[in-house]
Protein backbone atom coordinates (compact mmCIF):
# COMPACT_ATOMS: atom_id res chain seq x y z
CA UNK A 1 0.00 0.00 0.00
CA UNK A 2 2.96 2.29 -0.49
CA UNK A 3 2.05 5.54 -2.12
CA UNK A 4 5.59 6.39 -3.13
CA UNK A 5 5.34 4.58 -6.45
CA UNK A 6 5.68 5.65 -10.03
CA UNK A 7 2.58 6.86 -11.77
CA UNK A 8 1.42 4.38 -14.39
CA UNK A 9 0.95 7.25 -16.84
CA UNK A 10 4.69 8.01 -16.74
CA UNK A 11 4.43 10.98 -14.35
CA UNK A 12 6.90 11.58 -11.56
CA UNK A 13 5.83 10.74 -8.02
CA UNK A 14 5.39 13.46 -5.41
CA UNK A 15 8.67 12.43 -3.77
CA UNK A 16 10.54 12.71 -7.07
CA UNK A 17 8.94 16.04 -7.91
CA UNK A 18 9.79 17.46 -4.50
CA UNK A 19 13.39 16.28 -4.81
CA UNK A 20 13.76 17.62 -8.37
CA UNK A 21 12.44 21.10 -7.62
CA UNK A 22 14.30 21.39 -4.32
CA UNK A 23 17.64 20.41 -5.86
CA UNK A 24 17.08 22.69 -8.85
CA UNK A 25 16.14 25.58 -6.53
CA UNK A 26 19.23 25.18 -4.35
CA UNK A 27 21.58 25.01 -7.33
CA UNK A 28 19.96 28.00 -9.07
CA UNK A 29 20.23 29.92 -5.78
CA UNK A 30 23.94 29.11 -5.57
CA UNK A 31 24.51 30.59 -9.03
CA UNK A 32 24.55 27.44 -11.17
CA UNK A 33 22.80 27.83 -14.52
CA UNK A 34 19.61 25.86 -15.18
CA UNK A 35 21.15 23.61 -17.90
CA UNK A 36 24.15 22.83 -15.70
CA UNK A 37 21.92 22.13 -12.69
CA UNK A 38 19.80 19.72 -14.71
CA UNK A 39 22.95 18.04 -16.03
CA UNK A 40 24.23 17.51 -12.47
CA UNK A 41 20.92 15.95 -11.44
CA UNK A 42 21.09 13.67 -14.46
CA UNK A 43 24.54 12.44 -13.47
CA UNK A 44 23.36 11.62 -9.95
CA UNK A 45 20.10 9.96 -11.05
CA UNK A 46 19.67 6.23 -10.46
CA UNK A 47 19.18 4.46 -13.85
CA UNK A 48 16.81 2.04 -12.09
CA UNK A 49 14.38 4.94 -11.56
CA UNK A 50 13.26 4.95 -15.15
CA UNK A 51 10.69 7.74 -14.97
CA UNK A 52 13.04 10.20 -13.29
CA UNK A 53 16.02 9.16 -15.43
CA UNK A 54 14.01 9.50 -18.63
CA UNK A 55 12.59 12.87 -17.59
CA UNK A 56 16.06 14.24 -16.81
CA UNK A 57 17.44 12.93 -20.11
CA UNK A 58 14.68 14.72 -22.00
CA UNK A 59 14.99 17.96 -19.99
CA UNK A 60 18.77 18.08 -20.42
CA UNK A 61 18.51 17.46 -24.14
CA UNK A 62 15.97 20.25 -24.63
CA UNK A 63 17.90 22.67 -22.41
CA UNK A 64 21.10 22.01 -24.38
CA UNK A 65 19.24 23.20 -27.47
CA UNK A 66 18.42 26.51 -25.79
CA UNK A 67 14.86 25.72 -24.73
CA UNK A 68 13.54 27.32 -21.46
CA UNK A 69 13.08 25.04 -18.44
CA UNK A 70 9.29 25.24 -18.57
CA UNK A 71 9.18 24.14 -22.20
CA UNK A 72 11.75 21.42 -21.53
CA UNK A 73 9.61 20.07 -18.68
CA UNK A 74 6.54 20.12 -20.91
CA UNK A 75 8.40 18.24 -23.63
CA UNK A 76 9.48 15.57 -21.14
CA UNK A 77 5.83 14.76 -20.38
CA UNK A 78 6.60 13.62 -16.83
CA UNK A 79 5.69 16.83 -14.99
CA UNK A 80 2.18 18.00 -13.98
CA UNK A 81 0.71 20.71 -16.21
CA UNK A 82 0.39 23.24 -13.40
CA UNK A 83 4.07 22.79 -12.46
CA UNK A 84 5.01 23.42 -16.08
CA UNK A 85 2.77 26.51 -16.21
CA UNK A 86 4.24 27.87 -12.97
CA UNK A 87 7.84 27.45 -14.11
CA UNK A 88 7.02 29.02 -17.47
CA UNK A 89 5.41 32.04 -15.75
CA UNK A 90 8.29 32.32 -13.29
CA UNK A 91 10.87 32.37 -16.07
CA UNK A 92 8.94 35.13 -17.80
CA UNK A 93 8.72 37.25 -14.62
CA UNK A 94 12.22 36.47 -13.32
CA UNK A 95 11.02 34.60 -10.21
CA UNK A 96 12.29 31.13 -11.04
CA UNK A 97 14.23 30.51 -7.83
CA UNK A 98 11.30 31.39 -5.55
CA UNK A 99 8.89 29.35 -7.65
CA UNK A 100 11.13 26.28 -7.59
CA UNK A 101 11.26 26.44 -3.78
CA UNK A 102 7.46 26.87 -3.71
CA UNK A 103 6.99 23.80 -5.89
CA UNK A 104 9.40 21.77 -3.76
CA UNK A 105 7.42 22.65 -0.63
CA UNK A 106 4.12 21.97 -2.35
CA UNK A 107 5.06 18.46 -3.44
CA UNK A 108 6.65 17.66 -0.10
CA UNK A 109 3.37 18.61 1.54
CA UNK A 110 1.37 16.60 -1.00
CA UNK A 111 3.52 13.55 -0.27
CA UNK A 112 3.01 14.07 3.47
CA UNK A 113 -0.76 14.31 2.99
CA UNK A 114 -0.75 11.14 0.92
CA UNK A 115 1.20 9.26 3.60
CA UNK A 116 -1.21 10.52 6.26
CA UNK A 117 -4.21 9.30 4.27
CA UNK A 118 -2.50 5.97 3.65
CA UNK A 119 -1.97 5.49 7.38
CA UNK A 120 -5.61 6.32 8.03
CA UNK A 121 -6.62 3.53 5.62
CA UNK A 122 -3.88 1.02 6.49
CA UNK A 123 -4.74 0.52 10.16
CA UNK A 124 -8.43 -0.37 9.63
CA UNK A 125 -7.42 -2.87 6.92
CA UNK A 126 -4.86 -4.51 9.24
CA UNK A 127 -7.42 -4.65 12.05
CA UNK A 128 -9.98 -6.24 9.74
CA UNK A 129 -7.49 -8.95 8.81
CA UNK A 130 -6.82 -9.53 12.52
CA UNK A 131 -10.55 -9.81 13.23
CA UNK A 132 -10.93 -12.29 10.36
CA UNK A 133 -8.01 -14.35 11.71
CA UNK A 134 -9.51 -14.47 15.23
CA UNK A 135 -12.97 -15.41 13.97
CA UNK A 136 -11.54 -18.09 11.68
CA UNK A 137 -9.53 -19.49 14.61
CA UNK A 138 -12.63 -19.67 16.76
CA UNK A 139 -14.61 -21.44 14.05
CA UNK A 140 -11.78 -23.88 13.32
CA UNK A 141 -10.59 -24.69 16.87
CA UNK A 142 -12.64 -23.21 19.73
CA UNK A 143 -16.15 -24.21 18.70
CA UNK A 144 -15.21 -27.79 17.69
CA UNK A 145 -13.45 -28.27 21.05
CA UNK A 146 -16.52 -27.20 23.03
CA UNK A 147 -18.79 -29.25 20.77
CA UNK A 148 -16.70 -32.33 21.58
CA UNK A 149 -16.90 -31.69 25.31
CA UNK A 150 -20.67 -31.20 25.27
CA UNK A 151 -21.27 -34.27 23.11
CA UNK A 152 -19.23 -36.42 25.49
CA UNK A 153 -21.12 -35.09 28.50
CA UNK A 154 -24.64 -35.17 27.06
CA UNK A 155 -24.43 -38.10 24.68
CA UNK A 156 -25.18 -36.02 21.61
CA UNK A 157 -25.26 -32.28 21.28
CA UNK A 158 -28.23 -32.07 18.94
CA UNK A 159 -30.53 -33.83 21.38
CA UNK A 160 -29.31 -32.03 24.47
CA UNK A 161 -30.61 -28.92 26.11
CA UNK A 162 -27.40 -27.16 25.20
CA UNK A 163 -28.03 -27.09 21.47
CA UNK A 164 -28.45 -23.31 21.66
CA UNK A 165 -24.66 -22.93 21.47
CA UNK A 166 -25.26 -23.14 17.73
CA UNK A 167 -26.45 -19.53 17.97
CA UNK A 168 -23.00 -17.98 18.68
CA UNK A 169 -21.50 -20.39 16.14
CA UNK A 170 -23.88 -19.03 13.50
CA UNK A 171 -23.25 -15.44 14.59
CA UNK A 172 -19.51 -16.04 14.29
CA UNK A 173 -19.90 -17.23 10.73
CA UNK A 174 -22.09 -14.23 9.88
CA UNK A 175 -19.61 -11.79 11.39
CA UNK A 176 -16.74 -13.48 9.54
CA UNK A 177 -18.62 -13.07 6.27
CA UNK A 178 -19.28 -9.38 7.04
CA UNK A 179 -15.59 -8.75 7.84
CA UNK A 180 -14.50 -10.44 4.60
CA UNK A 181 -16.95 -8.29 2.63
CA UNK A 182 -15.57 -5.14 4.32
CA UNK A 183 -11.97 -6.10 3.50
CA UNK A 184 -12.85 -6.86 -0.11
CA UNK A 185 -14.71 -3.54 -0.36
CA UNK A 186 -11.76 -1.57 1.08
CA UNK A 187 -9.19 -3.30 -1.13
CA UNK A 188 -11.42 -2.77 -4.17
CA UNK A 189 -11.73 0.92 -3.29
CA UNK A 190 -7.94 1.25 -2.95
CA UNK A 191 -7.46 -0.47 -6.32
CA UNK A 192 -10.02 1.80 -7.99
CA UNK A 193 -8.44 4.90 -6.40
CA UNK A 194 -5.02 3.99 -7.77
CA UNK A 195 -6.31 3.11 -11.23
CA UNK A 196 -8.12 6.24 -12.35
CA UNK A 197 -11.52 5.81 -10.68
CA UNK A 198 -11.11 8.31 -7.86
CA UNK A 199 -14.36 10.09 -8.66
CA UNK A 200 -16.40 6.90 -8.15
CA UNK A 201 -14.73 6.18 -4.80
CA UNK A 202 -15.16 9.80 -3.72
CA UNK A 203 -18.90 9.67 -4.46
CA UNK A 204 -19.30 6.52 -2.37
CA UNK A 205 -17.27 7.78 0.58
CA UNK A 206 -18.84 11.24 0.41
CA UNK A 207 -22.00 9.66 1.74
CA UNK A 208 -20.25 10.05 5.10
CA UNK A 209 -20.08 13.63 6.40
CA UNK A 210 -16.57 13.02 7.76
CA UNK A 211 -15.15 11.87 4.42
CA UNK A 212 -17.06 14.58 2.55
CA UNK A 213 -15.49 17.29 4.72
CA UNK A 214 -12.05 15.71 4.30
CA UNK A 215 -12.29 15.64 0.50
CA UNK A 216 -13.54 19.23 0.40
CA UNK A 217 -10.66 20.42 2.59
CA UNK A 218 -8.13 18.51 0.46
CA UNK A 219 -9.42 20.11 -2.73
CA UNK A 220 -9.45 23.58 -1.16
CA UNK A 221 -5.94 23.11 0.19
CA UNK A 222 -4.56 22.03 -3.19
CA UNK A 223 -6.31 24.83 -5.02
CA UNK A 224 -5.22 27.47 -2.50
CA UNK A 225 -1.63 26.26 -2.58
CA UNK A 226 -1.47 26.32 -6.39
CA UNK A 227 -3.28 29.67 -6.59
CA UNK A 228 -0.88 31.24 -4.09
CA UNK A 229 2.11 29.85 -5.98
CA UNK A 230 0.86 31.22 -9.29
CA UNK A 231 0.37 34.64 -7.70
CA UNK A 232 3.90 34.47 -6.28
CA UNK A 233 5.26 33.60 -9.73
CA UNK A 234 3.74 36.80 -11.15
CA UNK A 235 0.45 35.59 -12.67
CA UNK A 236 -2.66 37.78 -12.63
CA UNK A 237 -5.43 36.62 -10.32
CA UNK A 238 -7.80 35.48 -13.07
CA UNK A 239 -5.10 33.49 -14.86
CA UNK A 240 -3.85 32.04 -11.57
CA UNK A 241 -7.36 30.83 -10.71
CA UNK A 242 -7.92 29.19 -14.09
CA UNK A 243 -4.53 27.48 -14.07
CA UNK A 244 -5.09 26.19 -10.52
CA UNK A 245 -8.43 24.55 -11.28
CA UNK A 246 -7.00 21.29 -12.72
CA UNK A 247 -5.75 20.21 -9.27
CA UNK A 248 -9.36 20.14 -7.99
CA UNK A 249 -10.99 16.71 -8.11
CA UNK A 250 -14.44 17.45 -6.66
CA UNK A 251 -17.13 18.68 -9.05
CA UNK A 252 -18.74 20.93 -6.43
CA UNK A 253 -15.60 23.02 -5.89
CA UNK A 254 -14.88 23.12 -9.62
CA UNK A 255 -18.32 24.65 -10.21
CA UNK A 256 -17.68 27.28 -7.51
CA UNK A 257 -14.32 28.14 -9.02
CA UNK A 258 -15.83 28.41 -12.47
CA UNK A 259 -18.40 30.89 -11.16
CA UNK A 260 -15.55 32.82 -9.52
CA UNK A 261 -13.69 32.86 -12.84
CA UNK A 262 -16.78 34.16 -14.64
CA UNK A 263 -17.21 36.97 -12.11
CA UNK A 264 -13.52 37.85 -12.28
CA UNK A 265 -13.85 38.11 -16.06
CA UNK A 266 -16.46 40.82 -15.38
CA UNK A 267 -13.93 42.83 -13.36
CA UNK A 268 -14.32 41.59 -9.80
CA UNK A 269 -11.33 40.63 -7.66
CA UNK A 270 -10.64 37.15 -6.32
CA UNK A 271 -11.45 38.13 -2.74
CA UNK A 272 -14.85 39.53 -3.76
CA UNK A 273 -15.83 36.47 -5.77
CA UNK A 274 -14.52 34.07 -3.12
CA UNK A 275 -16.58 35.88 -0.48
CA UNK A 276 -19.73 35.87 -2.62
CA UNK A 277 -19.39 32.18 -3.55
CA UNK A 278 -18.45 31.22 0.04
CA UNK A 279 -15.34 29.49 -1.26
CA UNK A 280 -13.90 29.14 2.24
CA UNK A 281 -15.55 28.97 5.63
CA UNK A 282 -16.83 32.12 7.29
CA UNK A 283 -13.63 32.83 9.25
CA UNK A 284 -11.29 32.49 6.26
CA UNK A 285 -13.62 34.32 3.88
CA UNK A 286 -13.72 37.38 6.14
CA UNK A 287 -9.95 37.76 5.95
CA UNK A 288 -9.74 37.93 2.16
CA UNK A 289 -11.18 41.36 1.27
CA UNK A 290 -9.31 43.42 3.90
CA UNK A 291 -6.14 41.42 3.16
CA UNK A 292 -6.34 42.21 -0.54
CA UNK A 293 -7.01 45.90 0.11
CA UNK A 294 -4.00 46.10 2.43
CA UNK A 295 -1.72 44.19 0.03
CA UNK A 296 -1.44 41.19 2.34
CA UNK A 297 -3.25 38.62 0.21
CA UNK A 298 -0.19 36.34 0.00
CA UNK A 299 0.14 36.22 3.80
CA UNK A 300 -3.56 35.51 4.28
CA UNK A 301 -3.50 32.73 1.68
CA UNK A 302 -0.68 31.15 3.67
CA UNK A 303 -2.79 31.44 6.82
CA UNK A 304 -5.77 29.85 5.08
CA UNK A 305 -3.56 26.99 3.89
CA UNK A 306 -2.39 26.42 7.47
CA UNK A 307 -6.01 26.34 8.69
CA UNK A 308 -6.98 23.87 5.96
CA UNK A 309 -4.02 21.63 6.73
CA UNK A 310 -4.99 21.59 10.41
CA UNK A 311 -8.54 20.65 9.43
CA UNK A 312 -7.25 17.84 7.19
CA UNK A 313 -5.06 16.49 10.00
CA UNK A 314 -8.02 16.53 12.38
CA UNK A 315 -10.25 14.69 9.91
CA UNK A 316 -7.70 11.98 9.07
CA UNK A 317 -6.88 11.57 12.75
CA UNK A 318 -10.56 11.24 13.60
CA UNK A 319 -11.08 8.61 10.91
CA UNK A 320 -8.11 6.55 12.10
CA UNK A 321 -8.87 7.02 15.80
CA UNK A 322 -12.54 6.08 15.30
CA UNK A 323 -12.03 2.99 13.15
CA UNK A 324 -9.39 1.36 15.35
CA UNK A 325 -11.20 1.38 18.72
CA UNK A 326 -14.54 0.64 17.03
CA UNK A 327 -13.25 -2.52 15.37
CA UNK A 328 -11.25 -3.56 18.43
CA UNK A 329 -14.18 -2.96 20.76
CA UNK A 330 -16.62 -4.82 18.52
CA UNK A 331 -14.24 -7.78 18.33
CA UNK A 332 -13.73 -7.92 22.11
CA UNK A 333 -17.44 -7.64 22.85
CA UNK A 334 -18.32 -10.30 20.30
CA UNK A 335 -15.65 -12.71 21.55
CA UNK A 336 -16.80 -12.13 25.12
CA UNK A 337 -20.41 -12.91 24.24
CA UNK A 338 -19.40 -16.07 22.39
CA UNK A 339 -17.19 -17.33 25.23
CA UNK A 340 -19.93 -16.67 27.79
CA UNK A 341 -22.42 -18.54 25.57
CA UNK A 342 -20.04 -21.47 25.43
CA UNK A 343 -19.02 -21.47 29.09
CA UNK A 344 -22.43 -21.08 30.74
CA UNK A 345 -23.66 -24.57 29.73
CA UNK A 346 -20.36 -26.11 30.87
CA UNK A 347 -20.61 -24.33 34.23
CA UNK A 348 -24.17 -25.60 34.59
CA UNK A 349 -23.04 -29.15 33.94
CA UNK A 350 -20.22 -28.91 36.47
CA UNK A 351 -22.61 -27.59 39.10
CA UNK A 352 -25.08 -30.42 38.47
CA UNK A 353 -22.27 -32.97 38.72
CA UNK A 354 -20.98 -31.38 41.92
Amino acid sequence: MSLDTKDKTGKLSYTELGSFFENMAMMVKSGISVPEAASLLKEEADPAERVMSGALDSVCEELSMGMPLGDAMKSAGAFPDYAVDMVTSAEFTGRLEKTLFHLAGYYRTENSLKNTLTSAVRYPVILLFMVIAVLALMLALVFPAFYGVYENLTGGLAASSFAYINVPFTLCKVMLAIMIVLVVAMLTGIYMWKNGKKETVRKILSGSALFRELFEDLDLYRFTSCFEMFLSSGEHQDEALIKSMPVVEGSGLREKLQRCADKMAEGKSFSQTAYEEKLYDQTNNRMLIPAERSGMLDEIMQKIMTNLRDSIDRSTGLIANTAEPLLTGALMIFIGIMLISLMVPLIGMMNSIG
